[in-house]
């Protein structure tokens, strides 16, 4: 008799055990789709070459998720592949190139994705080069990508052809709102000439408080071949220039 009521708290206590796992099973189930969404975002950002970092705890946390080391391998992959493609050689018309410097050829409708995509699927090169791209701009969207265009002008540490790029539009797209809209036109007159003052600026601060142009170049980011090109198509420049390293004792070309 003393045995029979011994037995069933134990019973009762197994049976406790099971309900307080039951829920911690659970919970380790969520925070570990939880991880795997997380980590595939994280990825997918990669892929799509934005720059993005995480922090080793969060990186540690991915890899307990028994999806994420397949899911890193793969994406990576793609990754270097669709890089492989942006970068390879591209033969037509007698030219070699890369797809960006294909995209930035005003001649041709595509962007770089667009041409490799088009390639990767089997279209033949030229035919992947001159198709129009059929997709068109809500009136919304094409305003929006003018603005940002424009902004990115106006900051001093682009130039069009990396502006254009960086937002995937077409030289042909570009060339046809210029002529299409002589306001926007002039809008990106503007806007160079306020980015180059702006990036001059920085560079002239520089040199006055002792960087040369080399090191004026490094510090600002503005690449040195634009300031070559300054140096020599603009007067207005070059005699700032002077002027600035007339107050540090007359050296007329820093190194």
């Amino acid at each position: 008799m003393s045995a029979s009521p011994g037995a069933r708290p134990r019973a009762d206590h197994r049976e406790r055990d099971r309900t307080v796992e039951e829920p911690d099973s659970s919970d380790a189930a969520g925070r570990d789709a939880a991880a795997v969404e997380d980590a595939a975002a994280h990825l997918l950002a990669l892929l799509n070459g934005e720059h993005v970092t995480a922090p080793d705890e969060r990186l540690a946390a991915w890899r307990t998720a028994s999806a994420f080391t397949a899911l890193e391998v793969t994406l990576t992959e793609l990754g270097r592949s669709r890089r492989r493609r942006m970068q390879a050689e591209i033969s037509a018309f007698g030219e070699t190139k890369s797809a960006a410097e294909w995209a930035d050829d005003p001649r041709f409708p595509v962007t770089a994705q667009i041409l490799v995509q088009r390639i990767a699927s089997g279209m033949r090169v030229t035919d992947a080069l001159t198709l129009p791209v059929t997709r068109t701009r809500k009136p919304e969207e094409r305003a929006s990508l003018q603005v940002q265009f424009l902004a990115l002008l106006r900051t001093g540490d682009m130039e069009v052809p990396d502006a254009r790029q960086r937002l995937g539009i077409p030289g042909s797209t570009l060339a046809s709102w210029m002529r299409g809209n002589p306001a926007f036109k002039a809008a990106v007159a503007q806007a160079v000439d306020d980015g180059a003052a702006r990036a001059q600026r920085a560079v002239l601060d520089h040199i006055r408080m002792g960087s040369t142009l080399t090191g004026a170049a490094q510090r600002t980011g503005v690449h040195p071949r634009r300031i070559s090109t300054w140096r020599r198509e603009d007067p207005a420049f070059v005699r700032r220039l002077e002027a600035v390293l007339a107050t540090r004792g007359g050296r007329r070309r820093p190194g």
